[in-house]
């Protein structure tokens, strides 16, 4: 019943929604730059693919680390305990989340927080889908929680020092897209061509290009298709005006830029989930009718937090990370233990998430601190910061 009317909410809405991208593309002289097409599909009000259904877990169109059981709530639990006591135990902090979707992800944090010696913070949900927010707030609501949901960062405004979390946020970032020939970036738009969505290369290069390393593009093949995310910079000002102390943790899946733009990966991270299908040509979905994604950057991440104040203090597989988690350790040693069917269910799930033919070498924990410079010590051994190479590279480097 529910899968029904979502599809007949949503042919009203795409029809609505095509419309108005037709209106833009037309506005913009026949050529649409990427990353408008994908905001607009993404989260137009009321009409955008996050703005209007359900798009989470198995009703939805793909699945997430919250999907799959306690262990990302475990760990960041265990990151934000070690955060406030890096912090010198204030009695007043606050826990801020972005884009937290349905709220699962904050609800478990808190619930887990109250198991430990923590003196318990202000909530703060930053979440720019309407729909999601009123789904946060019953959920919230109904777990008794005392959380303020804003729709941006620029309604935070806070003194007290700050945990954020965000998990698979940056990924949803409106990109722009490019070929890379002739020594020069040329912009990937969008077109109208009989009635549908086309790929079209614009007439002039790219001004300002990207910034990727000089060596990486070196090895590119004439032709070479990616994408990079305009949007990292802003973002990371505006999370340096709010976290004025404190640490950021972001997960989602992505690479270290050396790793991104490989010569072999020659067309980009650029994909759409429907129907827990990938799509490799997003421009083939009726619009707002599937996610549009993009690994991250995670470099190019990094070094915009830097600019703004940031200390990158880890960079981990997820893996890794929650292998390493003090809570997921013992939650896994009860479930060895227990023995039962549903224990081994939940351990299933727990190998999706650690182990890299899973989700746990394709996601990645960045870990930035305002005013502190330092990693949680069970985290050190695996650390991989230096793959980042935050120093750009030269051609011949």
């Amino acid at each position: 019943m529910h899968a029904k009317l979502v599809g007949g909410k949503m042919s009203v809405n795409h029809d609505k929604l095509n419309k108005q991208v037709m209106k833009a593309v037309q506005a913009s002289g026949g050529c649409l730059p990427f990353d408008t097409y994908m905001n607009m599909a993404l989260f137009e009000p009321e009409l955008g693919y996050y703005e209007s259904r359900q798009v989470f877990g198995a009703e939805g169109d793909f699945i997430t680390g919250i999907d799959l059981g306690p262990w990302l709530g475990l760990g960041f639990t265990d990151l934000m305990v070690w955060g406030w006591e890096q912090l010198g135990k204030p009695n007043d902090w606050v826990l801020l989340e972005q884009g937290g979707g349905s709220g699962r992800l904050l609800t478990q944090v808190m619930q887990h927080l109250q198991a430990f010696d923590v003196a318990l913070p202000q909530c703060i949900a930053v979440e720019r889908s309407a729909y999601m927010r009123q789904r946060q707030v019953e959920l919230y609501q109904e777990k008794g929680l005392d959380v303020r949901i804003v729709a941006d960062l620029d309604a935070v405004d806070t003194e007290l020092p700050v945990l954020m979390m965000c998990n698979e946020l940056v990924d949803a970032f409106p990109v722009k897209t490019f070929v890379y020939r002739q020594g020069h970036y040329w912009e990937r738009s969008v077109t109208v061509q009989d009635g549908t969505y086309q790929w079209h290369e614009c007439e002039t290069p790219m001004a300002p290009p990207p910034h990727i390393d000089a060596d990486i593009q070196a090895s590119w093949s004439d032709g070479y298709i990616s994408e990079y995310n305009p949007m990292l910079d802003a973002w990371q000002q505006s999370v340096a005006r709010v976290v004025g102390n404190g640490f950021v943790f972001c997960v989602d899946y992505g690479y270290a830029q050396r790793e991104y733009y490989r010569s072999t990966r020659q067309e980009g991270t650029l994909m759409g989930h429907q129907g827990h299908q990938v799509l490799d040509d997003v421009l083939t979905a009726e619009v707002g009718s599937c996610d549009i994604t993009a690994h991250v950057d995670f470099t190019a991440l990094a070094r915009a937090g830097e600019a703004w104040g940031f200390q990158t203090t880890s960079f981990i597989t997820q893996g890794a990370w929650l292998a390493q988690s003090p809570s997921v350790q013992a939650a896994i040693q009860a479930l060895a233990q227990e023995g039962s069917v549903e224990a081994m269910q939940a351990m299933a799930q727990a190998k999706r998430m650690l182990l890299p033919m899973g989700m746990g070498e394709s996601f990645k924990l960045l870990i930035q601190g305002m005013q502190h410079d330092v990693c949680p010590a069970y985290l050190t051994p695996l650390d991989r910061k230096g793959d980042l190479r935050m120093q750009a590279a030269k051609v011949g480097a």
